[in-house]
């Protein structure tokens, strides 16, 4: 029994991220679920080491794969729905948008229940190999092979899927980034207060009669040492 080198394997999987890469919080799932991987790999080889083939066979059976894959693509999950979260926000600070209509327009966990049933979607590959990793003899070392190549695969998928949910995400960001708040309000609103200003100043210049509710305050008024 063999137990191949994944990193050459992995293909693009173990490359290093851009310093200016757009998919950062992905990139890190990614190289966490890579790291995972290895870390099954040398499990694997400690019991094989040992004589427990069984062992090692289970180290990176399909329970491990799948395993790996469904907490990355999990993670992945949370990684889009604070971005598109953050996005938000920041287009609502920027425009003054309501508080209580943003609310109701973030992410809400069944819409983050989808998107993480959606990514994970993205290993169907995967996890239709799997089963291959229950032979025994040199046929097991070549599933390894092709779980390698299927993560990979299934990893580009899921990056594809998280790319259309920012982009359905990112209009709506935009819808609220050039929200502006109606003028109407305040133009009635300052037409009123003018409108009642000059009323009060005329009336208590004399030249409009004075209301009997307001003959106190008014009287009152008019009685003060003006200079």
């Amino acid at each position: 029994m063999i137990i191949p080198e994944l990193g050459p394997l992995l293909g693009a999987l173990v490359e290093p991220p851009g310093a200016d890469s757009e998919d950062a919080p992905l990139d890190a799932v990614r190289l966490s679920m890579v790291g995972a991987l290895f870390d099954r790999a040398g499990t694997a080889r400690g019991f094989l080491a040992a004589g427990d083939e069984a062992g090692a066979r289970a180290a990176l059976g399909p329970r491990a794969w799948i395993g790996i894959w469904e907490d990355a693509a999990d993670r992945s999950a949370t990684a889009v729905t604070r971005r598109i979260d953050r996005q938000l926000r920041q287009s609502a600070a920027y425009s003054r948008y309501p508080r209580k209509s943003l609310i109701q327009q973030l992410p809400s966990g069944e819409d983050r229940r989808v998107l993480a049933a959606r990514l994970s979607a993205a290993g169907i590959g995967l996890e239709s190999a799997a089963p291959v990793l229950e032979s025994a003899g040199a046929e097991w070392q070549e599933a390894q092979r092709r779980m390698a190549g299927e993560l990979e695969q299934s990893w580009h998928r899921l990056v594809q899927s998280a790319h259309e949910e920012l982009a359905f995400w990112e209009a709506k960001s935009h819808t609220i980034r050039a929200w502006r708040r109606a003028w109407w309000p305040l133009l009635v609103g300052g037409g009123a207060a003018i409108a009642l200003s000059t009323w009060i100043g005329l009336v208590l210049g004399g030249y409009l009669p004075v209301p009997d509710p307001l003959r106190p305050a008014v009287d009152w008024i008019w009685s003060l040492p003006w200079p």
